[in-house]
């Protein structure tokens, strides 16, 4: 497991208490904490200290043929992750040294409609993922899941299209682990719909719920509702039903990913959520204004240091004017 965020850390130890064999892949303050004390995962029925072995990358790592890397890092890292991962040796069964980029599937569990590509200049077998979990990590060596009754649901097809064997074998391997997977032939489409309901990250990493902050969301999904229709793209309409999140008294919810990443002073995602929006806007010619407003103010909160969620509505109308 590349990564030992919210979500790789939840997908491997559920993982590892079903018995799988899982290393995560961790780094900074998150890499000592795990070393000195082990990942308390605290989930709705309580608090489990795991021991999941962990390094810092992959020259601590023999990988073999059996081996599956998922990716879970955030998507700025992608292209690092894949460099540093894709060329590594892999002992081959009949003795022979293959390496990760044509041996092992590389399952990509993250935002945004670019991490695929990135990693498909390199690895043969990209498997994209969506994975729906409403998971916190702000405090190194812990991470908060309050998924019910299943601890993540995950969406998964190989990429860029078609649903094989590999895929459905990846898949089982998730399943022990209480996680609910399914395997579908069109993974652009649930990533696709997946970045509409990403759209509110930048806004609840910035400011406080309000009528205001709602208008400038709806104004956003119909600036991608937009671009989608002009680059050709049609969303998925995923069903969750089932799958919930509940409050764990002593654990408020700390937002959602991008929230995360701007309350531990860490680079976010926006500029693959709402930036890919206006990206794909520019290509085809479709305009952005309110999206490119959102991102670039993003910017200029992380420049000057501002809390997390802590911006009013006189300045999202000054961000975003002509919506109220």
């Amino acid at each position: 497991m590349i990564g030992a965020g919210a979500v790789g850390a939840s997908i491997a130890a559920e993982l590892h208490r079903a018995g799988a064999d899982t290393v995560l892949v961790a780094r900074g303050a998150q890499l000592a904490a795990l070393r000195e004390h082990g990942l308390t995962y605290v989930r709705p029925d309580g608090t489990h200290r795991l021991r999941i072995p962990v390094v810092a990358g992959p020259d601590e790592v023999e990988l073999t043929g059996t081996d599956v890397l998922v990716l879970a890092t955030k998507t700025p890292d992608t292209a690092a992750a894949v460099r540093d991962w894709a060329w590594q040796p892999v002992k081959r069964a009949d003795g022979g040294t293959g390496v990760a980029a044509t041996d092992l599937p590389l399952v990509t569990l993250q935002n945004g409609l670019d991490n695929e590509r990135t990693a498909l200049r390199s690895f043969a077998h990209v498997i994209g993922g969506v994975v729906w979990i409403p998971a916190t990590f702000v405090v190194p060596g812990e991470v908060v899941n309050h998924a019910v009754p299943v601890p993540a649901v995950l969406f998964l097809g190989r990429y860029p299209a078609g649903a094989d064997a590999l895929t459905e074998r990846v898949a089982a391997g998730l399943r022990p682990g209480g996680i609910t997977v399914h395997v579908v032939p069109d993974i652009t489409a649930h990533k696709a719909a997946k970045l509409l309901g990403n759209l509110v990250n930048t806004l609840d990493a910035l400011y406080r719920p309000s009528t205001l902050r709602d208008a400038v969301l709806a104004s956003l999904r119909a600036e991608a509702a937009t671009v989608y229709a002009a680059a050709g793209i049609v969303p998925a309409t995923p069903d969750h039903t089932g799958f919930d999140a509940v409050d764990i008294p002593g654990y408020a919810r700390a937002g959602n990913s991008t929230r995360q990443s701007v309350t531990r002073a860490t680079l976010p995602e926006t500029d693959f959520l709402d930036g890919e929006i206006v990206l794909l806007g520019r290509l085809h010619g479709v305009p952005t204004p309110n999206t490119a407003a959102i991102q670039a103010r993003l910017h200029r909160a992380l420049a000057e240091g501002t809390p997390a969620a802590s911006l009013d509505d006189a300045d999202l109308r000054a961000t975003v004017p002509g919506l109220d």
